[in-house]
């Protein structure tokens, strides 16, 4: 884990739309959540360079994206925020991930923040752009998705499209929209981490739904009632230490 600071760039970058190839995904993982080792978080993981600079990028559709970037490394973390919130609610799991060695991006969905276009409508071209952000400008060898809710919803939609080692979804739902995740569940290869409150419904309920439906599944349930990004609210440290270790067992 990294001690020094890293000097803060402020650089604004701006990518043109670039396709990518889809890849299938090795779905033979070991068992989901040993948390022993060494991408574990712990208390230094604060003391870490929160941000080394500042990215714009442009989706299919022309909106342009507005995000930050979190340390450096060789796999990508990108981060997909809940409705209602933005970037800023994953802003202590970026810091406690590139405190681990891995370069992360959070982004504000379009309408969100100073990103461009209407507000929750297309998440799934903005998660697009946000992932060929890491790949053709971060020059990652791997890229994992978190997203939270209608991020997480998003994220299960694209994955097999993408080169993306393996997704997260946090109390998403089935569907949001036009973007349909249960058809995508049904055929996805791409490995797949899904995370609810007990006590959240109806979202346990969608959860249940596409734990059925994707065959390359782990789920992790946790206390309580709270929703998306909520939940590290009250269980901060066990749900960044899971998240990390599903990262790790992905990308190593």
């Amino acid at each position: 884990m990294p001690s020094s600071r890293l000097k803060y760039l402020s650089i604004s970058v701006l990518l043109l739309t670039l396709p990518l190839q889809a890849c299938a995904n090795n779905t033979s993982e070991p068992p989901l959540l040993n948390t022993e080792n060494p991408q574990e978080v712990s208390e230094e993981a604060t003391d870490v360079p929160e941000i080394t600079k500042t990215a714009r990028f442009i989706t299919e559709d022309g909106e342009e994206i507005s995000g930050l970037v979190y340390g450096q490394g060789e796999i990508g973390i990108v981060l997909a925020h809940m409705r209602g919130r933005n970037q800023s609610s994953w802003r202590e799991f970026a810091m406690n991930a590139s405190g681990t060695g891995y370069v992360v991006l959070t982004f504000d969905f379009r309408g969100y923040g100073d990103s461009t276009g209407e507000k929750d409508k297309r998440m799934d071209r903005d998660l697009e752009a946000a992932v060929r952000y890491m790949f053709f400008v971060e020059n990652v060898r791997k890229v994992v998705i978190i997203g939270a809710s209608m991020g997480g919803t998003a994220a299960i939609t694209i994955a097999d499209e993408y080169n993306v080692a393996a997704v997260a979804a946090i109390s998403p739902s089935t569907t949001y929209g036009r973007i349909d995740a249960l058809e995508s569940a049904s055929t996805m290869k791409t490995p797949l981490l899904l995370v609810v409150a007990e006590n959240d419904p109806p979202f346990n309920g969608y959860v249940n739904s596409l734990l059925n439906a994707a065959s390359t599944t782990r789920y992790l349930e946790m206390t309580g009632s709270q929703h998306g990004t909520n939940l590290f609210a009250e269980h901060n440290v066990e749900l960044t230490e899971q998240l990390l270790a599903f990262v790790y067992a992905q990308t190593r």
